[in-house]
Parts: C-alpha cells; structure tokens; sequence
C-alpha cells in the first residue's frame, strides 16, 4: 500500500510543473487521465462546490467525447483543495503538488489576480498552454461565459489548453463586425453563418442599411447577440458554446447543407491558425494525429471520470539530502559550496532539516538530518579540501537515500528530496537506486555542471517531479535558484532575485551598479558578494543616501553578506559599489534577492523563462520566453534581455518583445518572446534572463470583468420573434498602474540540446522570417481605394534581424486568398502610395499604404516577408474591407 501510494504521488507530481513546462496530461484508450484541477486559498471552504466541480466535469466529460467524435473524454481528474479547507478522511495528503502548476484553476476575484476566467497560453497554434484560470462564478448559471452550460464552457477551454486552438468570436476592444467578400456586405465575427442571431444596440435592432457607407460600421452600440437556440449546424465549440444546439468542433466539410468553418472574420483562431478550422488542428495534434485514439463507443457511465482528492498540507516539513561532487578546481569548487550555502541558508524555513554527503561515508559525517544553520551544515560546506573520491559517489547516493528513509514519517507535510550535484562528469544515477527512491516517495534532482546528458535518466526524474539542472559552473546561482523556486511551488514568500551577476575585476578597480528597488517589494534586501580570493570592499547605498546596515563576512567560504530591511520610503534607486582592493584580477560573483513578506493584496513582480523547441519544423525552431508578472497581472513595456550559452561562452543576445507578432502570440499579456537562429554549435544550451529597466515606462494592466446587470436590472432580453433572449458576452476594464522606481529583475531557463537536427555547416540560412499574424487596416480611402496596413515586422529569420521585402497579394475573394494566395493578384511598386520606410527591424511596426484598381468594389488581402536569399515565409492572417456596398 504504502508503494501504491508512492506511485500516485510521483503521477500527480508529473502534473505539477513550473511554468515553462507543458501539461502532462496523458491521454490512452481515448482517456485524459493527470488531469488536475485545483481550488486557489481565495475561495471559501465550500464541500457543495466540491460536489458542484465534480458534475460539472462529468457532464464535460461527455461534452469532449461528443466534441471530438468519440475521440477523448475525462479519466482519471485529481483534485488539489486548499490546506485552508477543512480536511476529511477521504483526502490524501499532498505535499509535491503546487497550484501554480494545475491545469485548471478554480479561485475568487482578487486584486493580485486577474478577475475574469481565460487560459493562459503562449506558444501559438496547435501547441499547449499553461492552465485554465476560472473564477468559479462560471459556474452560475446566468454568467454569460457559461449561461447554463458550465460544462460547456470548460470544454471550450480546455480546448485551448491541450489542442491550441482560440475563440472564435471577438476579443474585448476588437471590431465585431468585419467585411465578409462572400456576402458583399458586414457580418458577425463567429465561425459559421449557421450562428443565427440579432444585431441591436439600446436603441433596438440595428440594420444593415443603417451602415454609415464612409466608415463602413454600424450605428454605436450595435452589438451581435446569438440566439440561445435555434443554431442551424451544431458548430462551433469555440464559438459562443452555450448555443443549445452547439456540439461540435468547426470542421471543412463543404456538404450542402452543413455549415463549415468560415475562414473570413479576422477573429482570434484565424488570425493564430492560418485560417484553418479548429477540427483540423485539432485532429492533427499527437492525441489524434496518424489515427491515434480512433472513435470508440462508451456509455455515459464509463464516460463518468475517477475523482481522487488531494488537499496541501498546512506545514511544509522539507528533508533534504545533498550529495556533493564537487569539482577538482578549487575555484569552482568554492562556487559551489558558496551556491549550496546560499541555497540552504535563505531559501527555506527552520522546519527544513538538511544531511550534507560529501565525504567518504564511512567516517560518519554527514548521514543525519541538522538544521539547516546547524553547526554540522556549516562545517561540512566550509570543508573546501579535495577529499572527494569519485568512485565512492554511487555509495554517497545509497546512503543519501538512507539518511532520508530513516526519517520517514506519517506527519502532515512531509517531503523527501535527495539532490545530486555532480561536476566531474559521471553517469552515477544507477536505476535501482531511481527505483529506490520511487518507492519511499524521494522526489530526486540532478545538477550536472559538465555536458553529461543522461537522457534516459532525465526523463525519469522528471517523471518523478524532479529537476534536471545541466549547466557550467558559471550558472550554478541560477540553477539552484531554479530548483528552490520549484521546492517552494507557490508559497507567498518566495525570495525575489534581483541580480544574479559573474564579474571580473581587474586590480584595484570597481564595479557600480544601480538597483531600482520598485514598490511591489517588500522584505529584507540580501546582497551577497562571493569572492575568489580576497575580499573586496563594498557599499550599498539606499535612495535616501543612508549606507545599507548590517553586514557579516564568511572567511572561509569567502562571502559578504549585506542585508537591510526595505520600507515604503526606501523604493528608488539604490547603489552597490564593489571595488577590488588588490592589484590582481579577482572573480567576483554578485547576488541580491528580496526575501519577500507578501500579503494577500501585495505581491512582488516575479520573472519565470523557459525555452520551447519546435520539432515539427526543419530544422526545429527555438522560442526563448519570460513572463514578468504581478501576480496575475501582466507588467508592459519592460526591456527583457535574454543570453543564450553553451557551456560558459555565450552565444547570443536577443531582445524579447511583448508586442503580439512573430512568437509572441499576444500584445501585453506579460510573456515576452523570440526566437534563438544563431546556433553554432551542437550540445547543450541554456538561457539567463535580465530584466533591466530603469526609465519609468513600465505598466502593470490590472483587467477586471465588468459585472453584466441582473436581469432584473435590464429588464428580460428577447429575440426579434419575442422569444427568450440571453445576456452578451462580458466587457472588461483594464487599469493601467504605472511603476514609478522601474524594474530589476533576473532568471535563468533549463537546458535545451542542439543536435544533429540543425546542420550547422551545410545550411547557412535555415530560416525564413517568421509569419505576420497581426496585419491590420489602419485607415481606408473608399474613394481613392486607397488601404493602409500595418503590422508587426518579422526578421529574415523567424524573429531576428530584418526582411528584405513583402510580398503583398489581393482578391477580391476572402475564401480563394487564403485557399491560393500565389494565385492572387500581387501588389506591385506602383500601386505602394506611402511606407514607413521598411522592411524595418524585427519588432518594430511597418505601415503600407496601397492604391487598389478603381473596378474593386472590395478587397481581400495577405502578406509575407522575404529574407535576402529569397527564403519566403508564411502568409499572413487576412484582412477586408470595401470601397462600395
């Protein structure tokens, strides 16, 4: 029983990821199962929602099956409740499990959240997102997101999640009408003309030769507003899903009599997805794709999934073992222990016992849990010798394992993690001692700071919610940061990292840097200086002049620590000068971390980055992300420097941008993207990540739902026949609070792996510059047929760099664009009136005015870039408008 048990902790513990992880959501035999779903501390202890949440992903459940032809439904769903719920016997004891990690999230309005229910993505079409975020009002039904069919509702995110695909009715503040080339006149952004519904505003029905034909729109306030019922087809799921007769995913299927997918409307889906239907992409994901999980029939009681509840633990009771190979250098050596003291010293609480291994164990040193500051800790990280044999690591690890099943207990909390920092380049994890540590519930972590890839190994841990760190010694601050931040999941408390800095100073010479400490901070300042050989002097100055209080030295394992308590008036800009008092060249390692004292409205603004690798092109693509976050609000306008290195050198720098075009799927949602092209050498490669902001630009947008009135406030909404109406979709309210201090913040990635995939010789240009997916039309000419476009600039390869030029096509049919867009007419020199200059730099924002024929009634257009050696990229999303109606 107690293996079973270890077993279900290290599936669920597959689920819960940091964020630059993808959902492990399994599907087989047609079944979801590690489908997690969480309750967020903001809500009550409520057991009636608990039975709520279960009938409403059992009737989702069937839902999904329909949706996708019998293809998939609901397992196997773990439940993650709040250690402020009262516990039960039938919950099971949870402490690997972070809620920042579920695939749906259940929580209440907050001022540190955003206060409406979407899904977090980031990677575009066809890929995963993060999680479902649900404020659990969906629930009701009058809310106009799920208007009696929560159900339905989750299953139109969900989609979104694990399939990649996107609303198909109108984003808040975008145009709801759009210029359809097939009907000759304004419709509804929706998926197909099967969505029947009125067109009003408070005045009564708005009709189309109401139209103003210079600005092509209809009179203020004129809204579309579907029927609840009488749909003709039953798509889309993606489209205003509470329609009674909405059931399916929207699909290309031309039969007479069946309404299709509309490739028109300049909706989110189309824009994201080239145009195509929903089913295709989604039948075309690793879940569907070469006839995997084929249609299979069920009865709705095998469609019911399993429930197991888990609840968070009111105390975290952390043991730790580490097992130390440390370097032959000394001075990397030094880093190291420097790094683990740091790491064990101000990354947990007093309940977290430690046994350092690092010795020959057979002397007896090290095998026992300590405090973490204990006399034993201390003295073994400040044993700097050599002493290491390497040959006795598989037996340091057997008895790391030891150490932590003799402290095995039943209390609430309690959690074992053995973590292995190797730097001399062994393959040392041994499958039986993996196997071990399954079965006693020991989460493993693996820092190897040699390329040593130990792919087989990898996975495993990984699959037992571990971490796997593979750096040089350089990064060696930043991967330990990386596992305390995922030791710690969500707790409020969380250090914030400043500054994570590698210098080198030459005799008697000084480093200054300046520190804005913004107001979404507040704790205890720590800067840390790590020396190599003499200690250097330091200074840190607050914004008020006063110099930083108390300070303490570590001779032996050769630090400064400086640390000052940051209050309301201390935000602003602060100084640290480091100045080398010797004549020789010293290397100096940098940190500064705010240990945070959150309340429940105040939260720090935190950083998180990660990298994606896209297999499914050739060669694959690299999108390098960060997200800088206040809570759940975005942060915009921060300058986002990403470093790319292999092994210690560095490759590359990009600029990561939040500017809705190339891989940044998104304008100002907070995640910040790029693409990494200049590969030179195979092996492995890691990203730091700087955000370094100082001119007081930057924005957090705080976006709440704006409360639809009760219907007894309304009055009863009907159709154009008298019959029963329902609410309109929700409207929202962004608050643009502006930083005043700016911004300083700095994270690191995991490793990704070059491989033979990229030729590295034989193709000097594998990338052509990624596709425009946010053309617009600025501004229109109906007279002069003259259109203005704009859109975001990609580079000439993928993200980076600068096209060489575009290729503009037209037609006066939306459909046959997109279905054809070579055979299109082409957009010639003469027929450009005006430009912005361009092809400008990836990022920036180009505008084109052209003079159509004066015979076009309308136009349908699509665009490309072209890089200097005629690498062309995709089309882009299609825009129309008219010059007569």
């Amino acid at each position: 029983m107690k293996i079973g048990i270890a077993v279900l902790l290290s599936c669920l513990v597959v689920c819960i990821r940091g964020l630059e992880s993808q959902s492990h959501i399994k599907i087989s035999n047609n079944g979801y199962q590690l489908l997690v779903v969480a309750v967020h501390d903001s809500v009550p202890d409520d057991p009636a929602l608990l039975q709520k949440l279960k009938g409403v992903i059992t009737k989702a459940s069937k839902v999904l099956y329909t949706a996708t032809r019998k293809r998939a439904y609901f397992q196997k769903v773990f439940f993650l409740l709040p250690n402020s719920w009262a516990n039960k016997p039938e919950y099971k004891p949870s402490t690997s499990v972070s809620i920042s990690g579920a695939d749906i999230i259940f929580s209440a309005p907050r001022a540190t959240r955003r206060s409406f229910s979407y899904t977090r993505s980031y990677a575009g079409c066809g890929q995963p997102g993060f999680h479902v975020q649900l404020l659990t009002d969906v629930l009701s039904n009058s809310h106009p997101l799920a208007q009696s069919t929560p159900e339905k509702y989750l299953v139109h995110e969900f989609a979104t999640l694990r399939y990649g695909v996107f609303q198909e009715y109108p984003s808040p503040g975008e145009n709801q009408f759009y210029f359809s080339t097939t009907f000759g006149r304004l419709d509804p952004v929706r998926c197909t003309v099967g969505l029947r519904g009125i067109i009003k505003n408070a005045q009564g029905f708005c009709l189309f030769t109401s139209i103003d034909p210079d600005t092509g729109e209809f009179p203020p306030g004129c809204a579309y507003i579907p029927y609840p019922y009488r749909a003709a087809g039953t798509a889309s799921m993606m489209d205003h899903q509470y329609v009674r007769e909405i059931q399916d995913f929207c699909d290309d299927d031309h039969t007479q009599g069946h309404y299709s997918h509309n490739v028109e409307p300049p909706n989110r889906h189309n824009r994201l997805c080239s145009h195509r239907s929903t089913w295709d992409v989604i039948s075309n994901t690793p879940d569907f794709q070469g006839n995997a999980n084929p249609p299979t029939t069920l009865s709705d009681s095998q469609l019911a999934p399993q429930f197991i509840i888990f609840r968070a633990p009111s105390r975290r009771r952390r043991r730790l073992a580490v097992i130390l190979d440390s370097p032959k250098e000394f001075h990397k050596r030094l880093r190291l222990h420097q790094a683990v003291d740091h790491f064990l010293g101000d990354g947990f609480d007093d309940d977290t016992k430690v046994a350092i291994i690092h010795d020959d164990v057979t002397n007896g040193r090290g095998t026992r849990m300590r405090g973490r500051r204990s006399a034993t800790v201390k003295s073994s990280l400040q044993n700097l010798h050599d002493s290491v044999d390497p040959s006795a690591l598989p037996s340091r690890i057997r008895a790391g394992i030891e150490v932590l099943k003799k402290n095995n207990s039943t209390k609430e909390g309690m959690e074992f993690h053995l973590i292995l920092i190797s730097c001399n380049n062994q393959t040392v994890l041994e499958e039986g001692n993996i196997q071990k540590m399954v079965d006693f519930g020991i989460t493993p972590h693996f820092y190897n700071c040699e390329e040593n890839r130990m792919k087989n190994i990898e996975e495993t841990i990984k699959q037992q919610g571990g971490l796997v760190e593979i750096k040089s010694h350089r990064s060696i601050f930043s991967a330990l940061q990386r596992l305390s931040e995922k030791l710690h999941g969500d707790e409020k408390n969380l250090s914030v990292q400043l500054v994570n800095e590698n210098l080198e100073l030459a005799g008697e010479g000084t480093h200054q840097t300046y520190l804005p400490v913004d107001e979404s901070l507040h704790g205890e300042l720590v800067v840390r200086l790590h020396y190599t050989t003499a200690p250097p002097s330091v200074s840190v100055i607050a914004p008020n002049g006063s110099a930083c209080g108390y300070t303490a030295t570590n001779h032996k394992l050769r630090y400064i620590k400086i640390s000052s308590f940051v209050t309301e008036n201390e935000h602003g800009k602060w100084s640290v000068a480091i100045t080398n008092k010797t004549p020789y060249h010293e290397s100096i390692h940098l940190l500064v971390v705010l240990k945070s004292q959150s309340t429940e409205d105040e939260v720090p603004i935190r950083t998180n980055a990660w990298v994606k690798v896209f297999h499914e092109h050739s060669p694959p693509r690299v999108g390098v992300y960060a997200e800088v976050m206040y809570g759940g609000h975005p942060v915009v306008n921060a300058n986002v420097s990403a470093h790319v290195y292999h092994r210690e050198r560095k490759v590359a720098s990009l600029a990561l941008r939040d500017t809705g075009g190339g891989f940044d799927i998104m304008k100002h949602d907070g995640i910040y993207s790029n693409s990494f092209t200049e590969m030179d050498a195979h092996g492995i490669h890691y990203v730091e990540v700087t955000v370094k902001d100082s001119l007081n630009n930057l924005e957090i947008h705080k976006t709440y739902e704006i409360p639809i009135p009760t219907e007894q406030d309304k009055g009863k909404v009907t159709d154009n026949e008298g019959e029963p109406g329902h609410v309109p979709m929700p409207d929202y309210h962004t608050e643009r609070v502006r930083l005043k201090h700016g911004l300083r913040r700095s994270t690191s990635t995991g490793q990704f792996h070059i491989d033979q995939r990229w030729d590295l010789v034989g193709n000097p240009d594998p990338y052509p510059p990624v596709r425009v997916i946010d053309l617009q039309i600025d501004g229109v000419d109906r007279k002069e047929r003259r259109v203005t476009l704009s859109w975001t600039a990609p580079g000439s390869n993928l993200d980076t760099g600068t096209a060489s030029s575009y290729e503009i096509r037209y037609q006066t049919n939306g459909t046959a664009l997109v279905h054809e867009p070579t055979a299109a007419w082409l957009v010639t020199d003469d027929m450009i009136v005006g430009t912005s200059g361009g092809p400008r730099g990836a990022g920036q924002t180009e505008h084109v005015t052209v003079q159509f024929p004066p015979s076009l009634k309308w136009v349908a257009v699509m665009l490309r870039a072209v890089d200097e050696n005629n690498n062309k990229g995709e089309f882009s999303n299609m825009m129309t408008t008219f010059f007569e109606l």
